[in-house]
C-alpha cells in the first residue's frame, strides 16, 4: 500500500451535497480495491488561475488515501469522463519532506 494525494476541482456551480455524492463514489472505488481514505480536505470555492471549461471558479477537494497502484488507472479514467470534475491530479507525496 502506497500513500497518494488526489486534488479534485469540481464545477463551482455544484451544490455541496452534489460534491459529497461525487466524493462518495470516488471513495467507494478506493475502498473496493482494499484502499483506505486517511483524510479529506474540503477547501470550497476558490478562483482558478485560468479559466477551465469557461469557468472562473472551482470547488477544491484534496483526498489523502493509501491503496495499491491498480486502482489509479480506474480513478483517472472515471475522473476524466466525469463532467462535474474540471481537473484532477493524483500524486505520490514525498515521504522525506513530510517527516
Amino acid at each position: 500500500m502506497k500513500n497518494y494525494e488526489m486534488v479534485l476541482i469540481f464545477s463551482a456551480s455544484l451544490e455541496e451535497g452534489a460534491v459529497t455524492e461525487e466524493l462518495a463514489k470516488i471513495t467507494a472505488i478506493i475502498e473496493k480495491s482494499k484502499g483506505t481514505i486517511t483524510k479529506t480536505d474540503i477547501w470550497g470555492v476558490k478562483r482558478l488561475a485560468y479559466p477551465i471549461k469557461h469557468q472562473e471558479n472551482g470547488f477544491y477537494v484534496i483526498l489523502y488515501f493509501s491503496s495499491d497502484t491498480t486502482v489509479l488507472p480506474e480513478l483517472d479514467r472515471l475522473n476524466k469522463i466525469n463532467d462535474k470534475i474540471l481537473r484532477h491530479l493524483i500524486v505520490k507525496p514525498n515521504e522525506k519532506e513530510s517527516k
